[in-house]
């Protein structure tokens, strides 16, 4: 018995220390093909088994990321305000089936509820669409959530949809969930999170900050690619086009807080261990929402079906294991914390050069469980259109064959190079842009839509005929491609 129990031992060490090199050498490859830039953090059963920071929190100044270094975690937020209303339904404050009007009593529509909100059912008018005259009139003014209600009133928006009846994210829905908490609670959502979350979790290095265009001295400076075809990142402090609601706004609820890797598994592992919610309230929400029609409200990505709670999201993996998870996107920064709940394993990154973190935690969830795995690849659309930019057309056409020889070298999408190609387009690349969309057709040789892409290009170039045999191949390969039908039939 001693001599198995021994054994047992040994192989799980082996075993731990394998898929420790593993993942060490996953991410140093990753951050070697530019493809993770920030800090990660990975837990088995609540014990650290990686934490890493890669590349620069200032490029400029050649600052290093370290584990003190704090980066807005952007919609990871909306599990920390579906915890507050959870924690406020804990405590028979709420009802999460109370419609929005109970507590904001000037709020226009009687049919939504606080479930609607956190479940992104609600069928309310996204802000930036609430806002825009706004912005013009009042060139100096921030809005932020106490704007959103006087905003609908005002412009009379209509609901895009029944409540409940479809599924559709939309940060307003947390905005006025985090005015919900403000109002039952007494204090405001800044404080409401440093005394019944961030304190309890012990989450010394977070904060909601009141000014979110003001930065902490250990707040990273955000990096992107300023286009489809460029393989360098530049600052987001130098890009021309930006969002103007973006500039203009501090909203809180859906985003905004700012946080690091190490908070965020204490955060992780005060959830999951029922320390801010008890087990009723952790479990609905991380139970799928349901329709109107009984459906799960849900949306397709990265090959998942995934499911929206409350303010979480779920996905069961190859081994019909349940993956909670919820991510965030700003430009220049993701985040994401991810947990298997059947296992009690953890994967948290924070980048901010956006990193493809779903496909990254996900795999690399696959290899501390010592399951298959494939590396995350470099984009052969962006080397692609590098080469062209530079005019490098025959290395670009040398890429795509070899590509086409060896297709497991790069990452490779039907959208990342239709973007590419009307990029090239919409900028007066003419060239480039025909030059794209015809690689696209050898690499996609069944997509009706790139046929149809390469159509409408060749006809934005003059070239009629060619486009003409574009949209008839688009046709032959879907004839229900109705945009192909109606410009076919003007061509003729």
């Amino acid at each position: 018995m001693k001599k198995q129990v021994f054994l047992y031992f040994t192989v799980l060490l082996f075993t731990s220390s394998i898929s420790g090199q593993e993942i060490k050498d996953f991410f140093s490859t990753l951050a070697k093909n530019n493809l993770f830039n920030g800090s990660v953090l990975i837990s088995k059963s609540g014990e650290t088994i990686f934490s890493n920071s890669y590349g620069y929190s200032n490029m400029e100044k050649k600052e290093k990321i370290n584990e003190k270094s704090q980066f807005t975690i952007a919609s990871v937020s909306k599990t920390f305000t579906a915890v507050a209303i959870l924690q406020l339904k804990q405590k028979g404050k709420l009802n999460i089936d109370d419609p929005v009007q109970k507590y904001l009593l000037d709020f226009p529509y009687p049919n939504v509820s606080i479930r609607h909100l956190l479940s992104h059912t609600s069928g309310l008018a996204q802000y930036y669409r609430l806002f825009d005259s706004a912005m013009k009139e009042k060139p100096e003014k921030i809005f932020s959530n106490e704007d959103i209600i006087p905003a609908l009133i005002e412009n009379k928006v209509p609901l895009s949809f029944a409540p409940g009846d479809k599924w559709e994210y939309n940060n307003v829905n947390f905005c006025l969930a985090a005015l919900i908490v403000e109002k039952i609670a007494g204090i405001n959502f800044r404080d409401y999170l440093a005394k019944n979350i961030f304190e309890p979790a012990k989450m010394k290095d977070s904060f909601l900050p009141k000014n979110r265009m003001l930065k902490e001295p250990n707040q990273v400076e955000l990096y992107t690619y300023p286009n489809f075809y460029s393989t360098s990142v530049v600052n987001v402090q130098t890009l021309k086009e930006t969002f103007l609601i973006d500039e203009k706004s501090n909203f809180y609820g859906p985003g905004g807080i700012v946080s690091t890797a190490l908070d965020l598994q204490k955060y992780q592992k005060a959830l999951f261990s029922y320390q801010l919610l008890g087990k009723k309230e952790l479990e609905e929400a991380l139970t799928p929402a349901k329709l109107n029609d009984g459906k799960i409200a849900s949306y397709r990505a990265y090959e998942k079906e995934i499911a929206y709670g409350l303010g979480w999201q779920t996905y069961t993996n190859e081994s019909n294991e349940k993956i909670a998870f919820h991510d965030g996107l700003n430009t220049g920064l993701t985040s994401i914390l991810m947990h298997n709940i059947t296992r009690n394993h953890t994967v948290i990154l924070l980048s901010n050069t956006a990193s493809q973190v779903f496909v990254i935690g996900n795999e690399a969830l696959k290899i501390i469980e010592n399951k298959p795995y494939k590396m995350p690849l470099p984009s052969l659309s962006r080397v692609y259109g590098s080469l062209l930019e530079s005019g490098n057309k025959e290395k670009a056409n040398q890429l795509i064959e070899e590509y086409l020889k060896k297709p497991d070298s790069y990452e490779v999408t039907e959208r990342d190079f239709n973007r590419l190609g009307y990029q090239f387009l919409r900028s007066q690349k003419t060239d480039n842009s025909l030059l794209t969309f015809a690689s696209a057709t050898l690499i996609f040789p069944n997509s009706s839509n790139m046929y149809d892409s390469y159509g409408e290009a060749l006809l934005q170039s003059g070239k009629k005929e060619d486009a003409i045999k574009m949209y008839q191949k688009s046709l032959e390969l879907n004839p229900d491609n109705e945009n192909g039908k109606k410009v076919l039939k003007k061509l003729l």
